[in-house]
């Protein structure tokens, strides 16, 4: 066996569904990369490639489950000034061979993209039990058979709720709940949909908004009973992930709908971090009724900021302290308890400040303060966060930055998907794997 094969055939056996990263930011939705002795082993500078495989467009992070990787991308002529006449393409829902890249199935439907920053898809397919739900760019939902590619049932959000297309689109990472797929949608008393995991059908609706924005829902646990917090452009919403029944609404406008980075929860604790007002910290109460707010920040001006406005990057909490990426690509470390900002860098994102840079963060391991940061230049980092500072252990590039859509730069902007000593990172026009441990 010459020692390509081998190699193939080691990476195959390896990638087991203990492994797995099935859906946005991980099996648990909570940014953590949790695989046995692994914190001790991953070096990004050492880090080989396994295999490119060519994709279309789009911000859409990969999803790894079974041995097999999962993608969305839109395929189109080009990317004029103007979508507003609307962008003929079409979407894809991509399979490939998680050991080799080759592709095993893909599904197309035609789109017309009328949003901004029109490169292609934003959420992250959610693969679960044998199907995989994917939403489109302009509201198209569907659900395939993970094996075969096989579409069991699709929605469209648009023509059927009826919701208007976010400025930039639908971007609402789908969330499994019991036997529910819970989605942000938009539009009158339809923000916020359950459909059956089986067959696509409506199980309950909720929420009212013009501002749908782009934060997926998260599911917490409060008062002993899981919720799903819900916030969208114009408040922050808890509700019963069983029946849609609103327990509690915070009003919270957001310029331009701009909701994205999602909440994080510690306890009776809740976070929000907005890039057009800042932190607020809520407490949430045991019989789920509205949450005091202990502490919050505000954004002085578009390029001052003292604290944390969060855009893309979700934040993580580790150890009582919050560490995340602030509106012009400060790396920033605060208090959990205050919001109290204890350092800054920008070291991790590129050394300069501009609009909208930004890394995304993972957590080795569920214990320690190891991270690895994939920034928009396409370089994994490898560094230590404490609340004494940022310590950089090791760095690689990965893949191009060449995104289209943002004029001043060429960036990545897509959450790479951790699997089994391996990376799995995309740009427009291509899907790389990394070897990650040596």
């Amino acid at each position: 066996m010459n020692r390509l094969l081998l190699s193939l055939v080691l990476l195959s056996a390896s990638l087991v569904p203990a492994a797995d990263w099935p859906q946005w930011m991980g099996p648990q939705r909570d940014g953590i990369w949790d695989e046995p002795d692994l914190a001790e082993k991953v070096d990004p500078a050492k880090a080989s490639m396994v295999w490119s495989a060519p994709v279309g467009g789009g911000y859409a992070g990969p999803a790894v489950a079974d041995g097999r990787v999962y993608l969305m991308s839109c395929h189109r002529p080009g990317i004029p000034a103007d979508t507003s006449q609307g962008l003929p393409g079409e979407e894809q829902l991509l399979c490939l061979d998680a050991a080799t890249g080759k592709v095993l199935w893909e599904q197309r439907w035609p789109v017309v993209y009328k949003i901004d920053y029109a490169s292609g898809p934003r959420a992250t397919p959610t693969v679960h039990k044998g199907r995989v739900y994917a939403l489109g760019a302009e509201g198209h939902l569907v659900c395939a058979d993970a094996k075969d590619g096989k579409i069991l049932w699709k929605r469209d959000f648009q023509k059927e709720l009826p919701c208007p297309s976010p400025t930039w689109g639908f971007a609402g990472h789908p969330l499994v709940f019991e036997d529910k797929l819970i989605c942000l949608a938009g539009g009158q008393g339809s923000t916020c949909v359950a459909l059956d995991l089986l067959t696509g059908e409506e199980k309950w609706r909720a929420l009212s908004s013009k501002q749908a924005g782009y934060c997926p829902p998260q599911l917490i646990q409060s008062g002993g009973q899981p919720q799903v917090i819900l916030w969208h452009g114009e408040a922050i919403n808890a509700l019963d992930p069983r029946s849609g029944r609103v327990h509690w609404t915070l009003p919270r406008e957001s310029r331009y709908g701009v909701s994205m980075a999602s909440p994080i929860q510690h306890g009776d604790r809740l976070l929000i971090s907005a890039y057009w007002w800042g932190s607020k910290m809520l407490q949430l109460k045991p019989d789920h009724s509205l949450p005091d707010t202990l502490w919050e920040t505000q954004r002085e001006g578009d390029t001052r900021t003292e604290h944390l406005n969060a855009l893309m990057c979700t934040p993580l909490l580790v150890d009582g302290f919050i560490y995340g990426v602030c509106s012009y690509g400060q790396l920033r470390c605060l208090d959990w308890k205050t919001g109290e900002r204890r350092w800054e860098t920008m070291t991790a994102t590129g050394g300069k400040e501009d609009r909208w840079v930004t890394a995304f963060l993972t957590r080795l391991g569920r214990t320690g303060n190891d991270f690895l940061l994939f920034n928009e230049q396409g370089k994994l980092i490898r560094a230590t966060l404490t609340p004494g500072g940022y310590q950089e252990k090791s760095r690689k590039a990965l893949i191009a930055p060449n995104s289209p859509d943002v004029k001043n730069r060429k960036v990545v902007w897509s959450h790479p998907a951790y699997s089994n000593g391996h990376v799995f990172v995309r740009n427009d026009g291509e899907l790389r794997c990394w070897k990650l441990v040596p």
